[in-house]
This record gives C-alpha cells, structure tokens and sequence, in this order.
C-alpha cells in the first residue's frame, strides 16, 4: 500500500495514524503537489491510497474510505454507531471548513471580505464547542473520531490559525494524545 499526501494535512496523518495502529505495511509518500493528485486522483486532492486487488492496482480517494480499508483490512470496526459517525462528520466538516479559509487567505480572500468565510469561522467555533462538552477518552484506545479531532486540533496549532485558549478540555484532550506514539510518529512537520 502506498499513502500519498504531505505531513501537516489532519486527514492525511488520520490516515497515517490508522496505518500505523493497523500494523499493515505501508508506505507514505510525502510532498504529495497539486499536480501529482490531480494526475492519480479523480478528487485531486489528498490523501489517496493505492492497493493490489486481484493483480490491480486500486486507488481510493477520500480519508473517509481509506480509514474504512484500513480499519476493515485490520480487523477493527469502523464508526461503529450512528453517533460516532455523526461526530466524525462533524469533525470532517470542521476540517474541510478550516481548509478552505486556509487556503483562500492564500489567495487574499478573508473574512473581512467574504461572509461566506465568516460563517466558515462561525461554524468551526460552535463546533468545537460541542466537542468542548463531550467527554473524550484520557487514553488509548482512541475512537476515530477522537484521532480526528486531535489531527485537526494540532493542525491548527501548528498552523496557528486561531487560538484554542478557549476550548480548556479540548487542550487537555490534545495533551493526552500528545503522547501516543502513532501521533508522536505522524508529528507534523512543514514540508
């Protein structure tokens, strides 16, 4: 199996994650650019999994469905309940929502600029302040959603993008995952 993608993405290392937890070889191919998954991917973006399936080679092209391989290919249950799948789509939602203002600031769009970002932001804070409330684990085992969680959550920290100073749990949530080894081993690193 092969990954590709780039270090600071939190859905590629949510993958890299679950590869890593799943004991499956694998390898990550790092520096994933536009244009190399624009020429392996429909989707062209990051990140996509290729596999050997009967003597051919298969891609698949969102998280979602290469954590759901992943986890199936190691014998573990994926979102298992209608909640953790709710959750874990909060999350993605979360993420894309985030992605987006991220790079459209890259091309001088804010959302002092466009409302449409405004509620981008808007979104992501009430959000995380449903995520603030829950109670999450303190220790592996680690849901898929907690992982997710904690990827997006070190994303943004790395990339300061927005102060978390306000989500208390959700810091110590982070702290605690900080030192699991698969997301010491997924550490992001700008590339």
């Amino acid at each position: 199996m092969k990954i590709y993608g780039n270090s600071p993405s939190p859905f590629v290392r949510h993958c890299r994650i679950a590869l890593i937890e799943s004991g499956l070889d694998f390898e990550f191919l790092i520096d994933t650019d536009y244009q190399l998954s624009r020429q392996r991917s429909p989707t062209q973006r990051i990140p996509f999994l290729e596999y050997e399936k009967n003597g051919k080679t298969k891609v698949l092209t969102d998280s979602s469905s290469i954590l759901r391989y992943v986890r199936e290919k190691s014998g573990r249950v994926y979102l298992p309940t209608v909640e953790e799948l709710n959750n874990f789509c909060t999350v993605t939602t979360l993420m894309d929502a985030q992605v987006n203002i991220f790079l459209l600031k890259k091309e001088g769009l804010t959302s002092d600029k466009v409302n449409y970002l405004k509620r981008q932001e808007n979104r992501i804070q009430t959000g995380l302040k449903e995520f603030e409330a829950m109670r999450l684990s303190s220790q592996a085992p680690w849901s898929d959603v907690e992982i997710r969680l904690a990827c997006f959550l070190d994303w943004v920290r790395f990339r300061n993008l927005f102060s978390l100073e306000s989500f208390p749990e959700l810091l110590v949530f982070l702290d605690r995952m900080g030192s699991y080894t698969p997301f010491i081993e997924t550490t992001i690193v700008d590339t």
